[in-house]
This record gives C-alpha cells, sequence and structure tokens, in this order.
C-alpha cells in the first residue's frame, strides 16, 4: 500500500481525503461526496443556530438566557462539525473505501446521533443552545411591532427550515446506504452473538 499526502484541510493537512480517487463504485462516489456536502452543510447550520441563539437572547435581553444560550451554541458551532465529519462522514469513507461492516454501523450510528440533535436544535429547547422552533414562536408572539424579536424570528426561522432540511437530508442519505450496506447478504445492522 503507497503512502499518501495528508491533503485535508486545505489550510492545515491532517488526513488524505480524496472521495473519488479512493472510492470506486460510482454510486459510492456520489453518497460519499452527500456525506461531505451534508457536513458544509452542517457547518452553515449551526452558524444560522448561533446567530439565531444571539438574536433571541438580545432581544428577550435576560443575562442568564445570553450566557447559557451563547455558550451551548458556539460549543455547537465548534465541536459537533468536527464530531461530524471524523465520526460520521469519515465512518462512511472507510465503509466504501474498505466495504467495512464496522464502519458501515459506526455510519448509521453517528447519523442517528446526528438525525437527534438536529431535532433538539431544530425544537429549540430553552437553555439548549438551539435557536429552532420554540424560539421562533416566542420571538413572533412576544412583540409583534418590536423589530428586534422580528429580526430574531426571522433569523430562528432560517435556522427552523435549515435544520429540518438538514435532518430530511441525513434521513435520506442513511435510507440509501442502508439498502447498499444490505447488498450483502450475510451482513446485518447489527452484530449477531456467537
Amino acid at each position: 500500500m503507497t503512502e499518501t499526502k495528508k491533503n485535508w484541510p486545505p489550510c492545515y493537512p491532517i488526513i488524505y481525503h480524496d472521495i473519488q480517487a479512493e472510492i470506486l463504485e460510482d454510486s459510492a462516489v456520489r453518497m460519499a461526496e452527500r456525506s461531505y456536502v451534508l457536513w458544509l452543510a452542517y457547518i452553515v447550520t449551526l452558524i444560522f443556530n448561533f446567530i439565531s441563539v444571539v438574536a433571541t437572547t438580545i432581544a428577550n435581553g435576560n443575562a442568564g438566557d445570553v450566557i447559557v444560550q451563547i455558550l451551548l451554541a458556539i460549543l455547537y458551532l465548534f465541536i459537533w462539525p468536527l464530531f461530524d465529519f471524523f465520526s460520521r462522514h469519515i465512518s462512511l469513507y472507510r465503509a466504501f473505501k474498505y466495504d467495512n461492516r464496522t464502519s458501515y454501523r459506526l455510519f448509521f450510528l453517528f447519523t442517528f446521533l446526528d438525525i437527534v440533535f438536529g431535532i433538539f436544535i431544530g425544537v429549540g429547547f430553552l437553555y439548549g443552545g438551539g435557536g429552532g422552533l420554540i424560539a421562533m414562536i416566542n420571538n413572533f408572539k412576544h412583540d409583534p411591532l418590536n423589530v428586534s424579536h422580528i429580526v430574531a424570528g426571522v433569523f430562528s426561522a432560517i435556522c427552523v427550515f435549515l435544520v429540518l432540511s438538514l435532518t430530511m437530508f441525513h434521513v435520506k442519505l442513511f435510507r440509501r446506504v442502508y439498502k447498499h450496506f444490505k447488498i450483502h447478504d450475510d451482513w446485518s445492522l447489527f452484530p449477531k452473538r456467537s
């Protein structure tokens, strides 16, 4: 096996990542590329989540909310994309590259966690760091003539739309990869006891 030069991320290469060069099957290449685009979309979504949380906490003006919500939104923004890339996307990348059952299973587990996390920030629980549905409803019903609440509500609505879209695309990718996984008749999603 030849050693390949690390090329990702471009600013400070840590790993070698080249979907077209390392994955041979066309349908697997398309799914891996979609997985990568989903990861990029996750970053954009978490940026909008952060903006939504900041706008909502400024509009409401409660100092306790500001600290908790913003810290959680920052934590999500910096930790979750790394987790998503190195767990979900790289698991799928390795599953397709090596046709590895364990990597498929890890992909399914981490995609399930992504879906749950998406629902969590999409709902936007109080003190949850999510600028989702609850924040949107509260912003629009709080004071319909207050510009800060309208702006916060619009950012929350964008966040809800992005999170719901992303969650839907995660479910779609999960189903496609599962169909690809089931091509192997002797493989099962859960390990069998000996």
